[in-house]
């Protein structure tokens, strides 16, 4: 038996309703006739693609959300797809229920390295040791295992004491509850989500497979009484990247443009003072994929390459 700790969904802040509110004292509006494809009182559709695309790129930039997804991994299969909300790989692990400690931590790498260093990585088989991304397939992101696994993983499953499993998060789930992916070669993927009762998902059947933290996308806002996934001192930000995009695609003269370009600097802004600030630190060390480096790395070939 596995455990798996994962911080139970308690938003707070601004819902959908409070951001359209906000983000129409911004255009300087008291309803959506200029902002909205059927020119109505109350069709939101313009403010909430903007207010979507302002929180992925916050997202994106910030890299501020993080969870968890359990893989069953398939005999002589080399290659696997990421979750569909993926950004960035923080972390990996081989679960073998014959080691003391059960998790193997898995080296990450990239292609190039894989070239360079392990010749035979694309027929070697055996308990994985490498993880590496490999390339978009569609539109996901794949990720591949060296060696190759010659077993097939546990099917997995987790106890309903402290959640329950589902084949699509609905809306109302990203604004109450965290979730975890259980990824499946041979059938559908289904979600983890926590109860408020118990703050730790039990998972068993874990072995052979690979438990990854990664950093994700958000869920898509679209129910009124929904929080942003966003920590909620900076939800204002998703307003001020809604306006400067209704203003700047929708002006009416150079004044309006010229707002345009505060309220993106305003959300650049709040991007920059998250990562100064509110990136996660252990003992004053940033907890990133790869270890800090001096600035003249940067400039080499070979390092910016690094995953």
């Amino acid at each position: 038996m596995a455990l798996i700790s994962q911080q139970t969904g308690q938003f707070s802040g601004y819902q959908l309703s409070d951001l359209r509110a906000l983000c129409l004292r911004m255009l300087r509006v008291t309803n959506t006739v200029r902002y909205s494809p059927t020119q109505g009182t109350a069709d939101y559709d313009w403010i909430d693609d903007a207010l979507n695309r302002g929180q992925e790129d916050f997202v994106r930039k910030t890299k501020c959300l993080k969870t968890f997804a359990v893989v069953e991994l398939k005999a002589n299969y080399r290659t696997y797809r990421c979750p569909e909300d993926y950004i960035d790989l923080k972390s990996a692990y081989f679960y073998n229920a014959e080691l003391s400690d059960g998790y193997r931590q898995l080296i990450i790498k990239n292609v190039e390295e894989m070239n360079e260093t392990i010749s035979d990585y694309r027929t070697n088989t055996g308990d994985p040791r490498h993880i590496y991304l490999d390339r978009i397939y569609g539109n996901n992101w794949m990720f591949g295992l060296n060696p190759i696994p010659d077993t097939d993983g546990d099917t997995i499953t987790f106890s309903s004491d402290y959640g329950t499993v589902v084949q699509w998060v609905c809306p109302i789930y990203t604004y109450s509850q965290e979730y975890g992916v259980i990824l499946r070669m041979t059938d559908t993927d289904e979600y983890f989500l926590n109860s408020d009762a118990g703050v730790v998902g039990k998972a068993s059947s874990l072995n052979k497979n690979v438990w990854m933290e990664y950093y994700r996308l958000p869920k898509e806002l679209n129910n009124e009484v929904q929080y942003p996934e966003v920590p909620k001192e900076y939800q204002k930000a998703l307003t001020y990247y809604a306006a400067g995009d209704l203003l700047q695609n929708n002006p009416e003269d150079s004044a309006e443009f010229k707002r345009s370009i505060i309220y993106e600097q305003k959300f650049n802004g709040e991007v920059k003072d998250y990562n100064e600030k509110r990136k996660p630190t252990v003992s004053g060390h940033h907890t990133r994929g790869r270890v800090a480096a001096h600035t003249w790395y940067n400039n080499m070939q070979w390092y910016s390459g690094l995953p």
